[in-house]
């Protein structure tokens, strides 16, 4: 860690210890003097509370992030009072310890996804798997799952973000995914499966799997080569796309088909760890069609917003801010 990194990471400290305790003078104290110690100090202070203001500002729905599965919160909840615990008893301050959790789980991605996912890929890379069983499977950067197999079952829990499976057929052991509310069995095949903005999708390159869904409708049916289904909370959804087009994010590639920027942008966040925020919501709706570098997320989503007159703002190392007209 280089010294403006050390700064960024002392500057979010520092906010969340003066937001825990605004009244504090001897802490308010202290802070100046740290702000005064070193030009670094200043300029992480300046790009920690501009980068919040603007995120403060903007309204929850132009605002680009990932959404962490609801069904872990009691889990996630009780990890964080251990955390505290913990850390009440080695150092005795609850100030400390409620702020040292809080910078933890800012200053390292998806840390209670990693507490409880068995196996996670970091963001900007991918992970391949091979399981006992001959299947394997990719995972996409930032994407987490748990694994249970036994000798009646292969059962896959996707916890986060997406993930390819391609499925060695056992007909006495079946091979299922569970991703939100919708369960995909393997009937001997390749497929992808993606949990984004409360939604599921599962696409197919060859093979077949069977989808099964019970919101807002019962729903169930085989997919094939080619065939993609979408479920919300409120709408299901199909279709079909080139098979050849399902998982090339594998080879980094992010492909646009008359597409939504919002649904590109969600796409391109974990490949740069990068937050992004967009201040004109009329953007996020914009469909663009196009071929784009996953491996260079920054390139990527300049070339998907400059055509529509947006612009990238690099507010902080660690946020980036489209603005349009």
């Amino acid at each position: 860690m280089d010294e403006s990194q050390k700064a960024e990471a002392e500057a979010i400290d520092w906010s969340l210890l003066l937001n825990e305790e605004p009244d504090d003078q001897a802490l308010r104290h202290e802070f100046e003097k740290w702000l005064s110690e070193k030009p670094a100090h200043a300029i992480a202070w300046q790009q920690v509370t501009a980068i919040s203001d603007i995120i403060r500002s903007a309204p929850p729905d132009r605002q680009v992030a990932p959404v962490r599965p609801v069904a872990f919160q009691s889990r996630i909840q009780a990890l964080l009072v251990f955390l505290q615990k913990r850390w009440r008893l080695l150092f005795g301050s609850g100030v400390a310890a409620t702020a040292l959790c809080a910078a933890l789980f800012l200053i390292i991605p998806d840390l209670i996804t990693r507490f409880l996912a068995d196996q996670y890929a970091p963001a900007g890379t991918t992970r391949t798997l091979h399981l006992a069983d001959g299947s394997d499977v990719v995972l996409a950067p930032r994407s987490a799952i748990s694994i249970q197999i036994s000798a009646q079952e292969r059962h896959i829990d996707l916890i986060q973000g997406e993930a390819f499976f391609t499925v060695h057929h056992e007909n006495s052991r079946p091979f299922i995914v569970q991703a939100g509310k919708v369960r995909a069995q393997d009937i001997g095949t390749a497929f992808d499966i993606q949990i984004a903005h409360h939604e599921t999708t599962v696409r197919v390159r060859d093979g077949v799997v069977h989808i099964a869904a019970s919101t807002p409708r019962i729903y169930a049916r085989d997919l094939h080569g080619g065939e993609w289904a979408r479920v919300s909370d409120t709408d299901i959804r199909d279709g079909t796309l080139p098979p050849e087009t399902v998982g090339a994010w594998k080879e980094g590639v992010l492909i646009a088909r008359n597409d939504k920027v919002g649904d590109m942008i969600t796409a391109l966040r974990p490949w740069s760890g990068k937050r992004i925020v967009v201040m004109k919501q009329a953007l996020l709706g914009k469909r663009v069609t196009g071929v784009y570098d996953l491996r260079n997320p920054d390139a990527a989503l300049r070339l998907i917003v400059s055509p529509l007159g947006g612009k990238i703002i690099h507010v902080t190392p660690w946020a980036n801010l489209v603005v349009s007209p």
